[in-house]
């Protein structure tokens, strides 16, 4: 099983199935929290459907080696970091993350996107990776600039939130940024041991 220590009682772990009833668990006690910016905070209701979530994870580590991984704090979940699938041609792809509310404001979505972002770039090979967040969401959005993540631009009407369409700030990082960014800070690294 793979762990990563994050420092003061945080890591990540990959999100499994057996992790089902705790993350079902999760969304239900952040429901309204991850609900106002992800439509799956509120979609995921059951069991089968955490399952469900969970194996597109599996499936996108099975194919691209990149986790989805759960955050653990003091060994109570309470968020976590997604990769979207490997755009192959130019060996890119989208990151995601979310947080549950008694987590927030303590630097853990930092922490653990920075690690992630050490593996896709280091480990696997990545070249770009892009992120998306509701153009009213600035506590996502603060997360993307405090990683080096460059705004390209907002897209009108690119998303859906409450059956309502909402515009999405785009954003984007290069490995060559990253790696710049990586030799000015000292940040916990998956590539090392």
């Amino acid at each position: 099983m793979f762990k990563h220590d994050l420092g003061d009682g945080a890591e990540l772990r990959i999100l499994e199935s057996r992790h089902a009833a705790e993350f079902l668990q999760f969304v239900d006690e952040n429901r309204a929290f991850l609900g106002r910016w992800l439509r799956w905070g509120v979609e995921i209701t059951t069991l089968e459907e955490a399952e469900a979530f969970l194996q597109r994870g599996i499936k996108v580590f099975v194919e691209d080696r990149l986790p989805w991984v759960g955050l653990w704090d003091k060994g109570k979940m309470v968020g976590g970091v997604l990769f979207f699938p490997i755009e192959a041609r130019i060996m890119a792809t989208e990151v995601g993350y979310w947080l549950g509310e008694g987590a927030t404001g303590k630097g853990l979505v930092t922490r653990a996107v920075s690690a992630m972002l050490d593996y896709a770039f280091g480990t696997v090979g990545l070249n770009r990776i892009a992120l998306q967040a509701e153009v009213g969401n600035e506590k996502s959005i603060a997360v993307a600039l405090r990683l080096g993540f460059t705004q390209e631009g907002i897209r009108r009407a690119a998303g859906v939130n409450q059956g309502q369409y909402v515009d999405m700030a785009a954003f984007s990082l290069l490995a060559e940024e990253w790696a710049q960014i990586r030799a000015q800070t000292l940040r916990p690294s998956l590539n090392k041991s």
